[in-house]
């Protein structure tokens, strides 16, 4: 409160105790009053109360509302039925406008009543010296308009303010502050959302004048908002559009512009009340932050379930071809180029895949591996390419991403790539090349950043041969070249996988019969490779846990195991076939030499050379 004089400091102070309201109470009216105002520190004002010129001269200095000690018509004619006691003649002082009702009030009091209007404190003594040089008066008025009387030797009667007047501006007051308060507080949360936002946020009033500038917007603008708030956008950015967008009243959402060097994606709407578009605001962000936000979202969408589960040191074996192709794949990781594996089926095709990844650059990455032959044609497009939605009946509403975006970032490993129909792998092409995947029922270009590695357990002549495989795909996969070998090609690695495929405890208790069956299964052929050897040591660990084991080796392989009997008995029968052959020739040629008696007769008897002859006789001798 500004209070021009004591008497009112007090009782509003009083009032104020008694209904809880704290307030700050200066003293000075008019200037004085400014000056006050000037010498205050600490947090700023919410409310002002004061009276009459001083109320005034505040609500025109400062931007804060002023609630004044508006005087009553009761007050009035209070103070003038004590000044005709004095003075049949009063004058009441006015700040800047007349009291309404002087007149009547003047009729029925009796009285002559002069109305004194000023505007400064020069003005109401200067008007009251003349007042004075006119003859006896009563002055009727505040605190500077008493001392002003005083001054030129009048008598002046204080204009009070009841209670109830400075109770309700109390009242006011609180309301007052209170709601200012409350806008101070949602300016701040809305200054603090605009200015931590990460979005660049620009927006206009109903002339196109920049109203909101935030930091985004001046990072990413590279202009300071105190040069572009209160100004023309189209002056401040030329090629905004919200001119556009406040001219027409329609919305544009998703489009890319070029800001300088600066390339972003922006939405711009406009905003209204009931029928009259107000103003518009653009919100923009760099695409470059655009596309780390997608990609981080396809990392979180694929971490739990598109994960490399093995790396190259998982793949057992000492021998020196798989020594060597370890070697191979860790330099393949080194590189981002397509890689091609060919293996027959169970000899670690995906595990060589998902240790090359691992070891590359991209391990951090998604590691999708796709069995080409495992889905039906008719969904293979669909789960390779994603989908938009409406692509189909029983499309998903927002569509589906495909495995090559979801690899985004990583590895595709497509497994069985010649079960791919010829008609994808011409989409698979231009994936491989130009780095874009296009949805089925889709018209945007989605840019993909993904390694290939194909594999296949077919000859790649057989393949390209066989059409099975367009030449073209074949060549652009086929730039680093791995192939695996059969389990029958690296025999000494048998004993090692055996104890990796058996638990612990199930290895040491089965070491003999390992030992064993060992050369049995190192004269298998293992068609199924790989797979086939971890089978047979799962067989064996059911049977050795289930005590079905038989103390004789070849029974038990009879058991677990029939076709590595079966291949050894076919072996033994064709080896014993060939031994029956060798003997029966060889009595054909003895018998022949001794009745023809040289070895010439003998090979024209037979039908052969004698060299053959000669050859037969000399394997016939013992070593």
């Amino acid at each position: 409160m500004i209070s021009p004089f004591r008497d009112l400091s007090l009782i509003t102070q009083t009032v104020a105790k008694e209904i809880g309201i704290d307030i700050e109470i200066l003293e000075g009216g008019l200037e004085y009053g400014l000056a006050a105002i000037n010498q205050l520190t600490g947090p700023e004002v919410d409310v002002f109360i004061s009276r009459g010129g001083t109320a005034d001269l505040i609500a025109r200095t400062y931007q804060i509302p002023v609630i004044g000690l508006n005087t009553g018509l009761y007050d009035i004619i209070e103070c003038c039925e004590e000044a005709r006691k004095h003075s049949r003649n009063i004058a009441i002082t006015s700040f800047a406008k007349p009291f309404v009702g002087v007149r009547l009030l003047e009729k029925a009091m009796d009285v002559t009543i002069s109305e004194i209007i000023f505007h400064d404190t020069l003005s109401l003594e200067r008007q009251i010296e003349a007042l004075a040089a006119e003859g006896d008066h009563c002055v009727v008025g505040g605190g500077n308009s008493i001392d002003a009387a005083q001054k030129f030797g009048l008598r002046g009667v204080f204009l009070r303010a009841s209670r109830e007047t400075i109770h309700e501006a109390l009242v006011r007051a609180a309301e007052v502050a209170h709601l200012r308060r409350e806008e101070k507080r949602k300016n701040y949360r809305l200054k603090a959302i605009l200015e931590n936002a990460y979005d660049g946020i620009v927006a206009i009033d109903s002339n196109g004048e920049i109203e909101i500038f935030n930091s985004a917007a001046e990072r990413l603008l590279s202009i300071e908002a105190a040069k572009a708030i209160g100004k023309n956008v189209d002056t401040v950015i030329p090629n905004t559009g919200l001119s556009e967008v406040l001219k027409t009243g329609h919305p544009k959402i998703g489009e890319f512009q070029d800001v300088g060097n600066v390339r972003i994606v922006t939405n711009r709407v406009p905003f209204r009340d009931d029928t009259e578009v107000m103003g518009a605001v653009a919100t923009f962000q760099d695409v470059s932050r655009v596309i780390q936000v997608e990609h981080r979202l396809r990392r979180e969408m694929t971490k739990s379930s598109f994960k490399a589960k093995y790396k190259l040191e998982d793949i057992v074996g000492q021998s020196e071809v798989i020594a060597q192709l370890k070697d191979i794949g860790r330099s393949f990781a080194k590189s981002d180029l397509s890689v091609f594996i060919y293996g027959p089926s169970g000899s670690g095709k995906e595990m060589f895949a998902q240790g090359i990844h691992d070891a590359s650059m991209r391990m951090l990455g998604p590691f999708v591996a796709i069995n080409c032959a495992a889905l039906p044609p008719t969904l293979l497009e669909s789960e390779l390419f994603g989908y938009d939605e409406g692509a189909f009946t029983g499309a998903k509403r927002k569509g589906k991403l495909g495995l090559f975006e979801l690899a985004h970032g990583g590895t595709v490993f497509l497994d069985e790539i010649d079960a791919l129909p010829i008609e994808l792998q011409g989409r698979l092409l231009r994936v491989l090349q130009e780095k874009e995947v296009l949805r089925v029922g889709g018209e945007t270009i989605i840019p993909v950043n993904i390694r290939v590695i194909a594999a296949t357990n077919r000859s790649p002549l057989e393949l390209i041969s066989g059409n099975r495989m367009r030449e073209d795909l074949y060549y652009r996969l086929n730039v680093l070249y791995l192939e695996l070998p059969r389990l029958r090609d690296r025999k000494e690695d048998i004993p090692l996988l055996c104890h990796h495929f058996l638990p612990n405890h199930k290895a040491e208790q089965l070491s003999g019969v390992l030992a064993e069956m060992m050369p049995y299964l190192c004269s298998y052929a293992w068609p199924g490779n790989v797979r086939e050897l971890q089978n047979f040591c799962q067989r064996l660990s059911f049977y050795q846990e289930n005590y079905l084991l038989s103390k004789d080796v070849q029974q038990l392989l009879r058991q677990i195991a029939p076709t590595i009997i079966a291949e050894q008995t076919e072996q033994h029968e064709k080896k014993d076939l060939a031994s029956r052959v060798q003997a029966y020739e060889t009595e054909i040629i003895e018998a022949a030499v001794k009745e023809a008696g040289s070895m010439r007769k003998a090979a024209e008897q037979l039908g052969v050379g004698k060299s053959t002859v000669s050859r037969k006789l000399k394997q016939m001798q013992p070593d």
